[in-house]
Formats: structure tokens, sequence, C-alpha cells
């Protein structure tokens, strides 16, 4: 078997960051590639994530990887002083990939889980000093810099397709808490009929362990509550202490794992 770039991006991938994998009779097998961004706000003590995707026959598999971590460790020497993790995605029921990863050494430590939770108590105001407001997206470049500052808190971007499909449910929400009309904390709901849905909650990093979430999340609940909501939902991230604290604070109930993302820490 052989290892191959291609000529041109893949997939919006840089070609030095993709690899197509062929046997000895130029069937190709398969392909993969890897990606880097940096989250500093939601893993400030790791910050340098190495996404990998591996689309290849089993027999092909162990190849691929090898090239997939090589390449990251190339990538991670450019910041040696940079924690990194190189993680993959896996479907929680694709047991026997999830039995490949773990082989060539990754630990199945982290994952996105499903949450549920009731509206917790709150009401509809700021606390001292600063204001509660919706979130203004009457237009693109005021949607695009809500979109900036939730996705610097993410690993998966929301895209404006995806908030102008949430804006058309009947519970949809962007609330904030302003302090001299800059973000101190901000969310993102929608949902319909009896169930809402948290798609994002952050506090800004010189603003957080003061409560802000649960004080704006019991703020929206109290809105949502009189629309007949009853119940909550939301995903989060295992290795994200601030998402884990805020589901003990508020009695969230784990329901099922949406993904799995087994990883290495370089």
């Amino acid at each position: 078997m052989r290892i191959t770039h291609p000529q041109a991006p893949f997939q919006g991938v840089a070609p030095e960051n993709v690899f197509f994998v062929a046997n000895d009779q130029q069937v190709q097998l398969g392909t993969g590639y890897v990606m880097q961004f940096f989250q500093g706000e939601m893993y400030p003590e790791r910050p340098n994530h190495l996404f990998i995707q591996i689309d290849a026959q089993p027999s092909a598999r162990a190849l691929m990887f090898g090239a997939l971590l090589a390449r990251a460790d190339q990538l991670r020497a450019a910041t040696p002083n940079l924690p990194a993790r190189m993680y993959a995605q896996v479907a929680p029921e694709n047991l026997e990939l999830l039995r490949f990863y773990d082989t060539m050494g990754l630990r199945n430590d982290d994952g996105e889980d499903l949450f549920r939770f009731l509206p917790p108590d709150g009401v509809p105001r700021a606390p001292m000093g600063m204001e509660f407001a919706s979130v203004p997206l009457a237009d693109e470049a005021s949607q695009n810099a809500f979109l900036s500052r939730i996705n610097a808190q993410r690993i998966q971007p929301i895209t404006r397709d995806y908030l102008q499909l949430w804006q058309q449910q009947q519970h949809f929400m962007a609330l904030g808490f302003y302090k001299g009309g800059q973000p101190v904390c901000e969310t993102i709901l929608t949902g319909t009929g009896a169930n809402a849905t948290l798609l994002m909650i952050y506090t800004r990093s010189d603003m957080r362990r003061q409560g802000m979430a649960k004080q704006l999340l019991g703020a929206a609940s109290a809105l949502l509550r009189e629309r007949g909501v009853t119940m909550m939902y939301t995903h989060i991230f295992r290795r994200n202490m601030p998402q884990i604290a805020l589901m003990k604070r508020i009695n969230g109930v784990y329901v099922r794992t949406v993904t799995c993302l087994p990883g290495i820490d370089l």
C-alpha cells in the first residue's frame, strides 16, 4: 500500500493535511485528514486541537492512522509549548471503529452527551450594574458578530444557516447580560411545544465563577415557562469542566451519548 497527498484542497482541507491510501494495484482504499484549530476559551489547559478523520477500509486504517499521527505531530511541533490533543469523532454504536482507535492508543474518555433538566428558577433581569437584553440579530453583520462570540467557545461551529433555521422555531431566544454595551454572558435557545434546547451558553473569561451562566439560564427559563416549556435539553462535552459544573448545579440528568471523541494528549 502507498500513501499520497492530493494536488488540491480536499473538502476545504489543505492538501498537505490530506492523505489518500491505495493498494499496489492503485485501487484507492480510503482517505484521511487532520484539521488543526485552537480553543483557548473552552479548553485553556489544552487548547491545541488536532481532529483526525479516517474513511478507509479496515486493511488500510493502521497505515492511514500512522500518517495522520505523523502529520499531527508536525503541526504540534510548530507550537511546542502549547499542550495539544489529537482526537477523532465516532458514533457510540460503532464499536468496531472504537476498538480500532483503542488499539491505536486513543482513550475513549471524552464525548458529547445529551442531558435533560427542568427549567431552573430565575427572574428575567440582570445582575446589578448590567442589562438583560435580546441579542441583536436583525442583519447579517450582527448575526456574524454573535456567531463569532459563540463559536469562540465551541469546537463545532454554529453556522448562519443553522442560526436562521433555529430562529424560525417557536421558542427561539438569544439573550445576554451586558455591561457598558459589552457582552458578559450570552445564551441561545430554541424549541417547540413543551420542550426547549439550550444550544449554547458562555460567560466572558474575566467574569467566570460568579454564577453568571446559571443566572442567565434562570432568566431565560422564566420566559420559557411562560410559554409552556416544562423540559429542557442540552449537549455537553465531558472534558469541559464548566459545562459539567453547570449540569450539577441545575440537577441535569444524563440521557445518552451523542458522539464519542477518543483522543490522545500530545
